[in-house]
């Protein structure tokens, strides 16, 4: 099962500091975290955030008001505010965005995963969840490298170009697949997954890694890099995984 990954916007580094070592301990996955609005909109363009926890006072000419609105038009994602002040006109100006919980300084863990979990049911149940038909099959065929596949992301699923798929790493239930802008996680066996990906262009180098061929930008003695990360190529495969690159020498 994946970890909740968590976006932190604080601009006190101590304060920020404080939450980074606090989700960590209790289990999450830090996203990234900035200390202005603008820093965090590119940390969610990457897709990889969850939720997000928002100081209401940012320096600077955006506030974590402003963010919240922009999350709630285009993210879609549930957020929480973080303040030392509880005022009426704060309380008043946060609750328009509809913040899925609030958090006031000083918090202490359990009011932290608190927060979260009821963040994040909160903002599950205002979801509609997608019902595939009973005559729906995963794919059983082996696909082209132009197609795309639909793979589940919480309550919906998500559309990925085979082509992006940098190399697949496996784990004990489950696959990340890396790809050109960020990675995404499902559950299904490599040897499952390995059946429907186009055979011409994807290759298994090891037990846990199978490769996008044209993604190959450097090659050793018992590794290949792909997406500037070594992937390990087995002996068993060795011979295979060679004969299907093109050399020069």
């Amino acid at each position: 099962m994946k970890k909740i990954r968590v976006m932190i916007v604080e601009d006190e580094f101590i304060t920020l500091d404080t939450l980074r070592d606090e989700l960590e301990d209790i289990g999450y996955e830090i996203s990234g975290d900035a200390m202005k609005a603008d820093e965090a909109l590119t940390i969610l363009e990457r897709g990889d955030t969850d939720i997000a926890i928002l100081d209401i006072h940012l320096k600077g000419s955006k506030s974590g008001i402003w963010l919240a609105q922009q999350i709630q038009e285009h993210y879609h994602i549930p957020f929480i505010f973080l303040s030392a002040f509880s005022d009426q006109k704060t309380i008043a100006e946060a609750a328009e965005t509809e913040p899925s919980s609030y958090l006031v300084k000083p918090f202490t863990q359990a009011d932290l995963y608190t927060a979260i979990e009821l963040a994040l049911l909160k903002h599950s149940q205002h979801q509609e969840k997608l019902q595939l038909p009973e005559t729906h099959t995963r794919v059983k065929k082996e696909l082209l490298i132009n197609d795309s596949i639909f793979v589940k992301d919480d309550l919906t699923y998500r559309k990925i170009p085979l082509r992006e798929i940098c190399y697949v790493e496996a784990f004990k239930n489950y696959l990340e697949l890396q790809l050109g802008s960020g990675r995404h996680v499902m559950r299904s066996t490599m040897k499952d997954f390995l059946d429907v990906l186009p055979q011409d262009h994807f290759i298994q180098t090891h037990r846990s890694f199978v490769i996008n061929l044209e993604k190959v930008t450097e090659i050793g003695g018992n590794f290949l890099v792909v997406n500037d990360t070594k992937i390990p190529v087995s002996r068993s495969q060795k011979d295979e995984v060679l004969t299907r690159l093109n050399f020069y020498d």
